[in-house]
């Protein structure tokens, strides 16, 4: 008698401050309608716990990353991102996660995609959520990616080795443009009447920024304290709808939260200030130029994601925009091209290669140094129904 559960292969990777559970495209189904059964399944969503599957009852520890051949001719390898949702019977392949993206260039070399090359192993990864190339400096040590080093990543205990990730042309992931309504800041009013000046930019992933003050924050705020104030987190969501109303990811925008929880991202920003972090650490203002808080499946990120460092280090650079109004001005940066962002865990650097105008700048990378670690490879059992007979 055939037993009622299989095993599939898999992996789990750490990559910067998210963890993902890694699989390779040729032992899922073909299909991602056919997929979401079985990564729900793994993940144990729904549940707020996820007692019953892999998921560590985050949105930052609930995603998955499927790798492949590559289908673009200027890459190494395929990779698609899955957001599984915790307590929502959904799984939302709407954007990428610059941080799970750390973790694929180590995991292409350490499964065979690409010839591991001491010192450094550059990896073209194709993400296809998003159609667009990133560009991973590895470090490798006796034909693996290394993971032994003196980086630090604010929100990951000790040090690895550093990984450069160059995100190349990164804007309109989503929408085709750097500013997708063609204004770096636009007036959303909410069902209540009250009104919001958001800046809305595609770069890495869609996000809308809106100051903190306008909510009755400081900026300084850590995720539980953001959480804490349901009311702010409300009209955050209400706004994000209305956003994802006018990008054409829903046609209603109440609908925004059930259908498209991970797109447009949301998140608030203030002016360069000193700060304790979640863990105690004191951050002076003049180490940030700018203080960031970003929300993650209406839930406030632990720390701040890399494809929100991304489109924030663009808006940075657009005239009119509500980042670049409270950003440090250039003049008083150590590094003019450099964005340091102050976050919860503490301070993350985004450097911006784009020339142009600075009311329509072009945006034609942005790299930001990450780390990784190759946790566990072995088999997750899912129901026989799950997968493809045969």
């Amino acid at each position: 008698m055939l037993s009622d559960s299989v095993p599939v292969r898999c992996s789990i990777l750490r990559g910067g401050t998210s963890k993902a559970v890694f699989f390779l495209a040729n032992d899922l189904p073909p299909d991602r309608p056919s997929m979401e059964p079985l990564l729900l399944s793994v993940f144990g969503s729904p549940d707020i716990r996820q007692i019953d599957g892999l998921g560590g009852a985050t949105s930052q520890t609930s995603k998955a990353a499927i790798i492949g051949a590559p289908s673009h001719s200027g890459a190494d390898v395929d990779y698609t991102f899955a957001q599984v949702s915790v307590g929502e019977q959904l799984v939302d392949w709407g954007g990428n996660c610059g941080n799970i993206s750390a973790a694929v260039g180590p995991f292409a070399i350490d499964q065979g995609f690409v010839r591991a090359a001491e010192p450094v192993t550059t990896v073209r990864v194709h993400n296809t959520n998003t159609g667009k190339i990133i560009l991973e400096h590895v470090p490798v040590r006796g034909g693996r990616a290394a993971s032994e080093g003196d980086y630090a990543v604010p929100g990951v205990p000790g040090t690895s080795a550093r990984i450069l990730l160059e995100f190349s042309d990164p804007a309109g992931s989503l929408t085709g443009k750097l500013l997708p309504t063609d204004r770096p800041c636009d007036e959303v009013k909410l069902d209540d009447g009250r009104t919001f000046q958001v800046s809305i930019v595609d770069a890495a992933n869609p996000v809308v920024f809106v100051a903190a003050e306008a909510l009755g924050f400081s900026g300084t705020e850590l995720p539980l304290d953001i959480e804490a104030a349901t009311a702010a987190t409300d009209t955050l969501e209400a706004i994000r709808g209305v956003v994802a109303e006018w990008l054409g990811l829903v046609p209603d925008r109440h609908d925004a939260t059930k259908v498209t929880p991970g797109l447009p991202k949301v998140g608030f920003v203030a002016r360069p200030m000193a700060y304790r972090t979640t863990a105690g650490v004191d951050v002076p203002e003049s180490s940030v130029d700018l203080t960031g808080r970003l929300m993650s499946m209406q839930t406030a990120h632990r720390s701040y994601m890399v494809t929100g460092a991304i489109a924030t280090a663009a808006a940075a650079f657009i005239d009119g925009t509500i980042v670049n109004a409270l950003v440090r001005p250039i003049g008083q940066r150590p590094i003019a091209e450099s964005i340091r962002i102050g976050h919860p865990y503490g301070v993350m650097e985004a450097v911006i290669n784009g020339d142009g105008p600075a009311a329509a700048p072009v945006i034609r990378g942005v790299a930001i140094g990450r780390t990784a670690r190759h946790i566990l490879d072995g088999q997750v059992w899912v129901p026989r129904g799950l997968l493809p007979a045969g």
